[in-house]
């Protein structure tokens, strides 16, 4: 057995880590050595330096007093406090700590350029200069202390000889990366791009320090602009690792996943032990809607640390979430707690895991848990809004109104406040307080969404119209057939918020049946068939290229993976995912004697839902345009599928669950091929976890409220509604065909319920 590392091993691990600038990592190991021995005063100073550079200057000043009660004659830590008390605005503290330093060491230059930095601060420059110019003649090597009287010298107009020292710093350390990074780490990002402006200006062929101004122009999400920058480091350095992962992550927080993905991908080729590349890779894929792939590089990142960071425990813990692996996420969830106990963020997430779970008390005893800690959290004010609705207490609502009055609150947070606030007002019938909190709420989002997770109409019916050219009639002639005879699956599907969540709901109260939420499984079949074919090419190409192996191959493969997700016992698996009416031709295909239910809804309802949701995937319900467009291009698909499709598929409607519960129920589990249970009206005592913005309907008994409330808003959003199609589905006079589960029929047939 190997023995375990030195405290002096553990701590050149921890200053490392520091130096490098992996500040949380580093956070972890120095409160692991404190744990170990609090009185480590050597720790404790250099956690307070970590504090500082992270914004934290009251835990840093904290920090640097105790280690000084224990080292009372070291100046460079009296200098290290006067930079905490700097940060806190305690300007004359910060000047009395500098003059204790330099009474144990006159010619401590740390103390002489940061005296020189709280005097500036006071505006007794000339006083400030002497030091800083003491400074500099004591280290004339190190960039920052030239930096900083060059930034005292243009104050005071003496221009050319603030040009001499920005040369020299230049000369020294190119990136200026020690100011300009801790600049961006004090929150200060746009004064770090003028100072890499100016050095990119003066020494435009190093590529370090296009890099230090990509960085701090991500700061402030000039994103055009540090693509730019990156792009130049890489011409000068096209193998520098940190510059391909910085390129990627400006796409990524762009929402552009696909384009981030080879940027991402090449900075992981060239540094594979680099945990942050890592993280971003996890990040990208939970971008793309794929949390299963997110998880190794979460679990990759982990194993190149001694302990995650707080973040990525909860990225873990979130993408666990999406693939109905709750107990490991809640694992996670307490670990980012136990890092960071003081952050509302870990409760707020273990909140929502209860809201999944069905447990409503417990959920709203966390979000009161992260208010306490931090009373004006926007998420847990939005989070504890939406759980109780019309019963949230007014010092609640009050608090949330307060912190929409807030000039300084960003527009993400803004919105999701809004909408919060929005359910409430809905829930008391005030709709027209309701209609002016969603307006607000969607054209922030919509704004939000400019030039990042912008829904295109025009890419999306090219997209709709390839699915039509690819599985039109000719391909189920062909492929009649290929698919496996199992029952075993049941695809309920439909418009977002149209109630499949309810369905679901029905169908999983039955002993035989289980419900596994949205796998997202048209998705996965999408993704896999698309990589089956030695094609290459449009859908339509891929589709020609199928052949009865590869059909069975990829059918298999998928029901295996849905049985090992579900634990193997369920006779019958029900799958929900709202837009997989898209993929319905696949579908067909690799399973055709699987149960097909198409949940309709008054579409008029249905947009007013979509309006009225904060959704984290979803990129068209901000836009009535959009929202309608969606809603033509989806009728225009299910009819299409109604003409070609070999399959049943058996219409439900919304107003008939609510009116005769006990009938669709009947007819729900009898399309299945199942016995009705009554357990199946008790549907909201069933306790199985919930994932969809459903997740408070479903927990309660059938209400009408639901049906025709459009109509509350009829004048509010007469734009949205007068956009949308037939807001009605009309019964079709075709007879319903009964499925051969028998034999697959030799040809496409026009089949509905």
């Amino acid at each position: 057995m190997s023995e375990s590392p030195t405290t002096q091993a553990l701590l050149d691990s921890a200053v490392a880590t520091h130096r490098a600038g992996h500040l949380d990592e580093a956070e972890v190991l120095y409160q692991g050595l404190l744990e170990k021995d609090e009185s480590n005063a050597a720790v404790m100073h250099l956690l307070g330096v970590l504090y500082h550079q992270q914004g934290a200057d009251s835990r840093s000043a904290d920090l640097i007093s105790r280690s000084l009660a224990m080292r009372p004659n070291a100046p460079t830590v009296h200098a290290d406090l006067a930079e905490a008390y700097r940060g806190l605005g305690q300007l004359e503290r910060a000047v009395g700590s500098c003059r204790l330093a330099l009474q144990l060491w006159p010619n401590c230059w740390e103390a002489l350029c940061n005296l020189g930095l709280a005097l500036q601060q006071l505006g007794r420059r000339e006083e400030a200069l002497d030091h800083l110019r003491r400074a500099v003649e004591l280290c004339p090597e190190h960039a920052p202390l030239h930096n900083n009287l060059g930034v005292l010298l243009k104050e005071i107009d003496h221009a050319d000889e603030a040009l001499e020292h920005f040369r020299r710093a230049v000369e020294l350390d190119p990136a200026r990366a020690n100011l300009g990074q801790l600049l961006v780490d004090r929150g200060l990002p746009e004064e770090a791009v003028r100072h890499f402006e100016e050095a990119a200006r003066l020494q435009p062929e190093i590529a370090a320090i296009h890099y230090g101004l990509g960085r701090a122009l991500i700061g402030i999400e000039r994103w055009v602009g540090a693509r730019a920058a990156l792009l130049n480091a890489l011409r000068l350095e096209p193998e520098w690792g940190l510059a391909h992962g910085h390129l990627g992550l400006t796409l990524l927080r762009e929402f552009r996943p696909w384009e981030a993905l080879p940027w991402i991908q090449r900075a992981v080729e060239l540094e594979p032990h680099n945990p942050q590349f890592q993280e971003w890779m996890g990040e990208l894929h939970v971008e793309m809607d794929d949390p299963a792939s997110a998880i190794p590089f979460f679990q990759r990142a982990s194993t190149l640390l001694d302990d995650m960071s707080p973040a990525v425990h909860l990225s873990l813990g979130q993408a666990l979430v999406d693939e109905g692996r709750l107990e490991e996420a809640e694992n996670h969830y307490q670990a980012a707690l136990r890092l960071a106990p003081q952050s509302p963020l870990p409760l707020t997430h273990l909140g929502a895991l209860h809201e999944i779970r069905g447990a409503m008390t417990e959920a709203e005893d966390a979000f009161r848990q992260a208010l306490r800690l931090q009373p004006r959290a926007p998420i847990a004010l939005a989070q504890l809004a939406i759980l109780l609705g019309k019963d949230l207490p007014e010092a609640d609502q009050a608090a949330l109104e307060s912190r929409l009055e807030d000039p300084g609150l960003n527009k993400r947070p803004r919105a999701r406040l809004l909408f919060a606030l929005a359910n409430v007002f809905d829930a008391r019938r005030d709709y027209s307080r309701a209609a002016v909190c969603l307006r607000e709420a969607n054209a922030l989002s919509l704004g939000l969404a400019i030039g990042c997770r912008q829904h295109d109409p025009a890419a999306h019916e090219r997209f709709m119209q390839a699915v039509v050219d690819a599985f039109d009639s000719g391909f189920f002639a062909r492929t009649s057939g290929f698919g496996l005879e199992s029952r075993a699956l049941i695809f309920v599907f439909g418009l977002p918020r149209s109630g499949t969540t309810l369905v679901e709901q029905i169908l999983s109260s039955h002993s035989l049946v289980y419900g596994m939420g949205e796998a997202r499984l048209a998705q996965r079949c999408l993704q896999a068939f698309m990589g089956t074919t030695e094609h290459s090419g449009t859908l339509r190409e891929k589709a020609a290229g199928l052949d009865v192996e590869e059909v069975r191959g990829l059918a298999l493969r998928q029901l295996d993976w849905i049985r090992e997700s579900c634990g193997g016992s369920s006779e019958r698996i029900v799958e929900k995912t709202p837009g997989s009416f898209v993929h319905l031709g696949l579908l067909a295909t690799l399973f055709p004697q699987a149960t097909f239910i198409h949940y309709r809804r008054d579409l008029r309802d249905v947009a007013l839902s979509c309006w009225m949701t904060d959704f984290r995937m979803i990129d068209w319900a901000n836009s009535p345009e959009h929202i309608a467009s969606q809603f033509h291009q989806y009728r225009r698909l299910v009819d299409h599928w109604r003409s070609v499709l070999p399959v049943e598929i058996h219409d439900v409607e919304y107003s008939d669950t609510v009116t005769d519960l006990e009938s669709v129920a009947r007819r729900l589990t009898a399309a299945c091929g199942l016995d009705f249970e009554p357990a199946c009206l008790d549907f909201h005592l069933t306790k199985r976890p919930v994932r969809t913005a459903s997740v408070l309907q479903v927990r309660r008994p059938i209400y009408r409220r639901s049906i025709d409330r459009w109509k509350n808003y009829e004048s509010e959003l007469a734009d949205l509604f007068a956009l949308l199609p037939d807001p009605v589905e009309r019964p079709r006079e075709t007879p319903c065909v009964a499925p051969n589960f028998d034999h697959p029929s030799p040809a496409p047939t026009s089949q509905h319920a």
